[in-house]
């Protein structure tokens, strides 16, 4: 991805959702978005799969690259085509997501009988041994049920077979463990591990929780705002962050390496993105800010450990 800038054209404003955004994900490995609510990460997605709404959304520049492919200039066929195919998504919201009207092993056959112009019964018979891997037990039985029959974590369990249905070289999940409980999205996590290793899928995991991303990314990129704030590797995350906002990220974050007493949170909330602040995007809410850090914006440090981290603190001395 390199300088997407996506916004929302609405009657109270423009929308600032996402500014000059740029990363790279290496084939095979788990790539973590991570950040507060409103901090650009499901626009990114969206845009990533080409399911924008457009309007109000617009895509005012940038390139999303794939296997040398610009995914925003390329037609709306060709789209179809990659999507569900080559690069998939696991949505937030299963219950939403799935239809409630439709047998899940029919949702789960039509991404195979669309891509692979197999017939209804082949497609069935698949999405069957997909429930299987996934881990929904008696399978057989339970294809032929609907979405409100299933618990939360078995329906998404459903849409990460949905996903996988035709074995896409990028997986994009969204919040995949939201509203689950921990044993839930303990299980769920695993899941995706393991198939990101059998498959030697590319992962792309958007979360608003770093332990997530710890236990399931090699590299992960800290958003704020619509900007990028700090890339780097989860270790080089974890152990020398040069950006106050990715601290502040930890320090709420439950560590079992360390003995905590008590999580502390970061001050204020997201801005509003129809005037966000001048300067950098978090000065309002960092305890390290200056006055440079509210007039002029910083540009992304290189740093040792590799990635980026956009904080005057980080410029190199």
């Amino acid at each position: 991805m390199q300088d997407l800038s996506v916004r929302f054209y609405l009657a109270s404003g423009v929308v600032n959702a996402v500014e000059n955004l740029s990363f790279n994900v290496r084939k095979g490995v788990g790539f973590g978005i991570v950040g507060e609510s409103g901090s650009g990460k499901t626009v990114t997605a969206l845009t990533i799969m080409g399911l924008l709404a457009r309007p109000p959304g617009r895509i005012d520049s940038g390139k999303i690259l794939y296997n040398g492919t610009n995914l925003l200039t390329t037609s709306q066929e060709d789209m179809r085509r990659l999507r569900g195919k080559s690069i998939a998504m696991v949505y937030q919201d299963p219950m939403t997501s799935l239809n409630p009207v439709l047998r899940v092993c029919f949702q789960i056959a039509e991404a195979l009988m669309v891509h692979e112009k197999i017939s209804q019964h082949e497609a069935e018979a698949r999405a069957v041994e997909l429930m299987s891997a996934v881990g929904i037990p008696d399978a057989e039985k339970r294809a032929k049920e609907y979405p409100h029959q299933f618990s939360g974590g078995m329906r998404q369990r459903i849409m990460i077979a949905m996903a996988l249905a035709t074995k896409p070289d990028l997986l994009i999940a969204d919040e995949p463990t939201t509203a689950l409980d921990v044993i839930t999205q303990s299980q769920i996590l695993a899941l995706l591990e393991d198939l990101q290793r059998k498959y030697d899928m590319t992962v792309i995991l958007v979360t608003h929780d770093l332990g997530i991303v710890a236990q399931l990314c090699d590299e992960a990129l800290v958003m704020y705002a619509g900007h990028g704030m700090e890339l780097n590797t989860v270790k080089g995350i974890f152990s020398h962050s040069k950006h106050p906002y990715t601290r502040g990220l930890l320090e709420s974050t439950t560590r079992v390496d360390k003995e905590i007493s008590r999580l502390t949170s970061i001050p204020g909330n997201i801005p509003d993105m129809i005037d966000p602040p001048t300067g950098c995007r978090f000065h309002p809410r960092c305890p390290l800010a200056d006055n440079r850090c509210a007039r002029q914006e910083p540009p992304a440090f290189p740093q040792v450990s590799g990635g980026y981290s956009k904080c005057w603190r980080s410029e190199p001395t």
